[in-house]
């Protein structure tokens, strides 16, 4: 089964369907550029593919499809002090 390590030490599998740690994406202008009825086969090739790791909340992007390797957004919390 498909797993990234996460820096954090955190395997993130994501060969399972359906998939808790993983997220579809799509852009706001892909997403308007589908019309009237779809094959939901044909909208899911236009998503992007995020791991979003159950640890730390790091978010693990393939923006290139999985044969080349994701990019990696930490996670960090926001300061909302005023």
């Amino acid at each position: 089964m498909p797993s990234i390590l996460c820096k954090c030490g955190k395997r993130i599998s994501y060969g399972e369907i359906p998939c808790k740690d993983e997220w579809l994406l799509i852009s706001d202008l892909d997403f308007d550029q589908q019309m009237g009825l779809i094959e939901s086969e044909k909208l899911y090739s236009r998503f992007d593919h995020m791991l979003k790791c159950p640890t730390c909340g790091s978010l693990w992007v393939f923006w290139d499809g999985f044969n080349e390797p994701p990019t990696y957004y930490l996670w960090l919390e926001p300061d909302l002090t005023p």
